[in-house]
């Protein structure tokens, strides 16, 4: 596991998203999912092979800046660039911690087919294109820094006295990617019930 990860993988669930909307108010939410994208090597990274275009520069910017694509025509995922090599981290589920009613809306206003029903709270963030969607997160976030962006940026938060533990899982949705496809480098807070995906598999290895 490559420095840079080991620092970032050592903060999941420490770290807490804040998205400010135009009129003031601020959403929260504890990272509790995570996947990393490990560059170049990496089959299933965007950036495999080294390929850069206009699409995924903000893969090879700095560390901090993100980089946001869309999936499907119409839904948007987020990631963070970690080394500005074309290595990033994708997050994909949150904990609401704040503005829960308001990302309640943002979601019902994006949803297709089921807008009667209202969502649970579980169900806001997890999954990297429904925190988007909660967090009012589009294509024009890509590319921005977080370390200085006014509307969205991490802070420190604390898991509590019982810290969970960190179960290592293939990542989603990626089969095409060879042996890729089964390198354990999604990453989530074990018990968490905000999780987009449960592995039972990875975590009984990680007991064992």
């Amino acid at each position: 596991m490559m420095e840079w990860w080991d620092k970032a993988l050592a903060r999941l669930g420490h770290l807490v998203l804040v998205r400010r909307l135009p009129n003031g108010t601020e959403l929260r939410g504890r990272v509790v999912e995570t996947e990393a994208y490990l560059g170049p090597e990496d089959e299933a990274a965007h950036s495999r092979g080294g390929r850069q275009t206009p699409r995924n520069r903000g893969m090879f910017m700095k560390p901090g800046t993100l980089y946001v694509y869309i999936i499907y025509g119409m839904y948007f995922c987020m990631n963070v660039s970690s080394r500005g090599d074309g290595a990033c981290i994708l997050l994909r589920a949150l904990e609401p911690l704040g503005g829960l009613e308001t990302m309640r809306q943002l979601r019902s206003t994006l949803r297709k087919g089921t807008a009667c029903r209202i969502l649970k709270d579980r169900e806001l963030c997890s999954g990297p294109s429904k925190l988007c969607q909660a967090l009012a997160i589009d294509k024009s976030f890509d590319q921005r820094d977080l370390a200085k962006d006014e509307a969205l940026w991490l802070e420190r938060g604390s898991l509590g006295p019982s810290e969970q533990a960190v179960v290592a899982a293939a990542r989603v949705g990626i089969g095409y990617s060879g042996e890729w496809a089964q390198k354990p480098l999604r990453f989530y807070i074990q018990g968490s019930p905000w999780v987009s995906v449960v592995d039972k598999v990875a975590e009984q290895d990680a007991r064992a």
